[in-house]
């Protein structure tokens, strides 16, 4: 009977335990997968892929106050599904695409709402670079194309300094070039996370 006293009594001081905080440090990396498209147009032709997409993200910042914490964003983002589109009208590309990628870089801040049960907002502004490896163009643009980030999601607590969760992230680039055309990216994902704290 000691023993099932023990256990209750154990059980509720976790239950009604004053819940971890968000502050100190604040590190984060997530992967996920989802829908991404990218166009590189010129007027006359375009290059063009939309579909399937792979993501990863990195977060690595301070929580200024509890709950609201400035970080810097990396990420990579992999898309597929090319072809081509002659004024317009789309076709399957011979380029022979061995990668299409970008890179995305900024600074931006998540904040954790209080009475939500760690659902949290992030969001960024930053630079992208597209590296593509095809017949037409080989090479990284550079990060010239103004891009930002915009995410929501739910952690759960591991311990008091660590969390899983699960968010969805929608990211936009867009960048001019006189020689190369336009470049404009997007991609919407699911990302699972792990997130120091």
């Amino acid at each position: 009977m000691k023993r099932i006293l023990s256990l209750l009594l154990l059980v509720s001081t976790v239950a009604f335990a004053a819940p971890f905080t968000h502050d100190g440090i604040f590190a984060n990396a997530s992967a996920g997968i989802g829908y991404a498209s990218f166009e590189n147009a010129d007027g006359e032709k375009s290059i063009i892929a939309n579909g399937f997409g792979a993501k990863l993200h990195g977060k690595l910042g301070y929580y200024v106050m509890q709950d609201l914490a400035l970080h810097v964003n990396l990420g990579y983002v992999m898309y597929s599904n090319f072809r081509e589109a002659w004024y317009g009208v789309s076709r399957y590309t011979d380029h022979e695409f061995n990668i299409l990628s970008s890179v995305y870089l900024g600074g931006g801040a998540t904040y954790y709402v209080p009475e939500w049960n760690n659902v949290f907002f992030s969001g960024s502004l930053g630079v992208t670079g597209y590296d593509l490896d095809c017949r037409r163009y080989n090479g990284n643009t550079g990060l010239k194309a103004f891009s930002f980030d915009v995410g929501v999601g739910k952690d759960w607590w591991v311990s008091e300094h660590f969390a899983v969760g699960a968010s969805v992230e929608f990211n936009s680039a867009e960048y001019w070039s006189d020689d190369d055309g336009v470049f404009r990216s997007s991609s919407i994902m699911l990302l699972l996370s792990v997130t120091l704290n």
